[in-house]
């Protein structure tokens, strides 16, 4: 396999323009080549007619002053002559220079205008309005450089010139102390040179980078260590507390049991006070052999990581009994603060191994690329740029990210695999295993079953929808118009759940990262062809309830056929929640646990990215969400009474038409109150949902009013317009992030994904401009045939937020391209402590920062203390009471 394309199926695509430019540095080494061997066949001609000229003792000297200076002789020991007589030469013929256009390369000496980021592309190419497809954010098929080139036209005849033994360092100077620039000195002239210049560019933008994220996973391992310290003094309140309540439990039943029937109430409520009481206040005890060795193996590892010597690491808030300063801590939270430093670990782990894996492609990359050049000029240039500008850099010398994966390895260790430390890295490496994608994996066993699946429901449903369309069958169920909406309420769904899975396929194809995107468990995350099975079956089974609806309801079965859509409603329900460890419990869960989010409409939970986007999709389900009211109602009236059901009687459908479009809106504004105001752009965003919901309310109205209402009329086609206008505009322009003006493609933009199909983009914003508009079917026909024409409008809305979803998603990677995000944002247990300055001498300049979850969690820590303190108080004063009064009484 070719370099090239393995640094191309290794690389994180969000880090793809931090890396080093191996194909820009190829062609730029074709165009070296190409002066270079101009460059001698010019002195080639020239060398004979000199040497002619020259007297016996000239041509020595010119012999000698070429070995000296490094200049290369011919097989019979001729100079070619000084470089000063070479360039007299150059310039009488002047060679064309060595152009950058194309590469995507800057040289070292040239000023780095407007590269904040550390992403260099050719000017003449941006002039242009044309992106180096080097610079791509995803990697293309074959380019320009690997075309096999035409066989060069020389104009010399076979034998004039002796490439192979010209130009050929001598061998004892690779071994001298002549530095790297002196040697290209003698080699290269000024053009040629600017191939070593690239080289340094590149050179120095990888280590730069490199720095800024070694310093900053740093800051994360010296974050992480200090919140393990603050979880080891929790843990130690999380087993008193434990042992408190067993112990007092235990003692207080066995309390209870001895006492006398005779003993008033009031007596045995004084007893469990006073047992309680002596709980909440326990004399000293042992901790058992277990814990100690625990508490012990923790301490070690935290002397492990010191030891270490990670540079700029912290962990001075370990004070010297191994513990942190005294705090107080809820016992309630011990488990929940455990996950998330678990999780945080392994998010760690992840990280670390990219910024490894980006070090070692880029230290290959640099040999890979040095040993081409050699071999293409027929020079030794390799050892020398390698150890004099490599080797002193970071790339080689820095060690801080083995030791710090060493060091997270330790602690996980230690802290959640009780010392396991190869089942520790087996967690950690699986976590980690999906950071660099991979290619298209086939599950043999899924694939089949989707595949049986799609070939019965296919051949069941064409049976079904044959049965359905006989004249008789609508004399046959009484409900029969209300039954076929109630199963396409359920088949948009289910379709829309199984396109999906082509969704995956094309993310994975172009290698957009899902896994980081959805904050998806990395040891659970799906392959499309295991996605698949699940939309598959679900499919199957609804195929098999419209089959049985509609020509194959058994005699034997007491089911009347319209019982078969709640049956597979309850089956659904079944699979999705079934415990058991089959058909990818860790993602249904996750699934479920995602619509329990969306459904809160930002209320309980800060909106991610799963949660605005799942709400999308939700808003393109309006139909079957709507329809769940007539879906109840028919179930609760037994199906005999459709009027007292249909969609414009009640105003439940509006209601819970506009319910997602209600739940996006919250969710802006949830938002825009987290940014504290500043991004005013998610306030746009939830007026674009506040049209949806008045569109949805006008539309009921003028369904109510039915001809007679002009007015209602008239406002629902203002009010469809505005929608229609304000979502096309925003599709487009913000969610797609295309009408760019200065892209490669007109109204696209600079990076694309799907580049190889670049006019599909054009369609796609066609269509979703039509299907935005389609409520204008609404407005031709009669009231007999608006549940069609429903049917029709909800599944092109549907087909239309899956094209969607495929611009989206690749937007959203862009932006984490753009970035260089590829951390997950956790949420920390603990306040995190951070410095004020960069001088890390300085040991005091601590400031108190968390995220609003973990101020918040922090309060709610302290409100519980608080409250059970004054519980206790309370309990002893009504005990005292209590003593007092059978003081006086007796």
């Amino acid at each position: 396999m070719k370099f090239a394309r393995y640094l191309e199926e290794n690389a994180v695509d969000e880090w793809r323009r931090a890396y080093i430019n191996y194909r820009g540095l190829k062609k730029l080494i074709k165009r070296v080549d190409e002066h270079h061997e101009e460059r001698k066949l010019l002195l080639n001609v020239s060398q004979p007619q000199r040497q002619a000229s020259d007297g016996p003792a000239t041509r020595l000297l010119r012999k000698g002053q070429g070995i000296v200076r490094g200049m290369s002789t011919d097989a019979y020991g001729r100079g070619y002559g000084t470089m000063q007589d070479d360039r007299e030469i150059e310039a009488q013929v002047p060679l064309p220079p060595v152009l950058l256009k194309g590469t995507g390369l800057r040289l070292k000496e040239e000023e780095e205008e407007g590269d904040e980021e550390g992403v260099f592309v050719d000017e003449e190419a941006e002039e242009e309005g044309v992106t180096s497809t080097s610079h791509h954010l995803f990697f293309q098929g074959r380019d320009e450089d690997e075309v096999e080139q035409p066989a060069r036209k020389t104009r010399f005849k076979d034998g004039e010139v002796n490439r192979s033994a010209t130009w050929v360092v001598p061998g004892d100077l690779d071994n001298t102390d002549v530095t790297f620039d002196e040697l290209i000195e003698m080699l290269f002239d000024k053009e040629e040179r600017k191939f070593f210049s690239a080289l340094d560019h590149e050179l120095a933008r990888i280590v730069s980078f490199f720095d800024t994220q070694e310093q900053e996973a740093i800051e994360r391992l010296s974050t992480l260590v200090a919140q393990l310290q603050q979880l080891q003094e929790h843990r130690r309140e999380f087993k008193t507390r434990t042992r408190r309540l067993s112990g007092g439990a235990i003692g207080l039943s066995r309390l209870l049991a001895k006492v006398p029937r005779g003993v008033d109430a009031e007596e045995v409520q004084r007893l469990k006070l006073s047992v309680q009481n002596r709980e909440m206040n326990p004399a000293p005890e042992n901790v058992s052999s277990d814990e100690d060795m625990g508490d012990k193996r923790r301490a070690q590892a935290m002397e492990h990581v010191q030891n270490l010597h990670i540079a700029n690491l912290r962990t001075d808030s370990v004070s010297p009994s191994g513990t942190t300063t005294s705090k107080s801590f809820d016992p309630v939270h011990y488990k929940a603060a455990r996950k998330k430093l678990r999780e945080a670990c392994i998010e760690n782990y992840r990280a670390l191994e990219i910024l490894n894996n980006y070090r070692i492609l880029n230290r290959t990359a640099f040999m890979k690329i040095l040993k081409k050049f050699d071999k293409t000029l027929e020079v030794h240039t390799m050892h020398k740029y390698y150890d004099q500008r490599v080797m002193t850099s970071s790339l080689v010398q820095s060690e801080a990210v083995p030791k710090m994966l060493h060091a997270i390895e330790e602690v996980f260790a230690c802290y959640f695999e009780h010392g396991n430390r190869k089942r520790a890295r087996d967690i950690l490496r699986s976590g980690s295993s999906q950071t660099i994608l991979a290619q298209f994996h086939g599950h043999h066993g899924s694939t089949f079953r989707t595949g049986l699946y799609l070939g019965l429901a296919l051949g069941l449903a064409a049976e079904g929808l044959r049965g359905a369309l006989q004249e008789s069958t609508p004399d046959l169920i009484p409900s029969y118009q209300t039954l076929m909406v109630m199963y396409a309420t359920l088949f948009i769904p289910t379709l829309f759940a199984l396109l999906f899975g082509l969704n995956l396929i094309a993310w994975q194809r172009v290698r957009i990262n899902t896994v980081f995107i959805f904050e998806f468990d990395a040891r659970h995350a799906l392959e499309p062809t295991q996605y698949f099975e699940m939309p598959a079956l679900l499919l199957f089974l609804l195929s098999i309830c419209w089959y049985a609806s509609f020509v194959g309801n058994p005699a034997w079965m007491p089911w009347s056929p319209t019982t078969w859509p709640l049956v597979w409603l309850l089956t659904v329900v079944a699979l999705l929640v079934n415990p058991l460890e089959m058909m990818h419990k860790s993602s249904r869960y996750w699934m479920l646990r995602s619509l329990a989010r969306v459904c809160t409409g930002g209320v309980m939970y800060s909106v991610e990215f799963r949660d605005f986007f799942l709400g999308d999709e939700l808003n393109s389900l309006a139909y079957s969400v709507s329809n769940m009211w007539v879906f109840a109602c028919e179930y609760d009236h037994g199906w005999y009474w459709p009027d007292q059901c249909a969609g414009t009687q009640t105003y439940w459908t509006p209601v819970l038409s506009a319910l997602p479009a209600t739940l996006r809106l919250t969710q802006c504004l949830r938002r825009y109150i987290d940014t504290n105001g500043k991004m005013r752009i998610h306030l746009v965003n939830a007026f674009k949902y506040l049209s949806s919901i008045l569109n949805v309310l006008f539309y009921f109205r003028y369904r109510q009013a039915g001809s007679q209402g002009v007015l209602p009329h008239g406002l629902w086609v203002l009010f469809a317009t505005i929608n229609s206008l304000y979502t096309c505009t925003w599709d487009i322009a913000i969610d797609w992030n295309l009408l760019q003006k200065s892209s490669r493609y007109p109204l696209l933009r600079s990076h694309l994904a799907y580049d190889d199909i670049w006019p599909m983009y054009y369609v796609a914003m066609v269509v979703n401009i039509m299907i935005r508009f389609v409520w204008v079917i609404y407005l031709f026909g009669d009231a007999s045939s608006v549940p069609l024409r429903a049917f029709v409008a909800a599944m092109l809305e549907m087909l239309r937020r899956w094209q969607w979803n495929f611009v989206r998603l690749e937007n959203e990677h862009l932006g984490n391209a753009d970035s260089f995000k590829i951390v997950r944002d956790l949420p920390l247990p603990y306040p995190v402590r951070r410095r004020h300055g960069s001088d890390y001498g300085d040991e005091d300049e601590y400031e108190s920062e968390s995220d609003t979850r973990t101020l918040g969690h922090g309060s709610q820590m302290s409100t519980n203390e608080s409250r059970i303190r004054d519980a206790l108080r309370e309990t002893q004063m009504h005990l005292d009471e209590v003593r007092q009064r059978r003081t006086t009484t007796l």
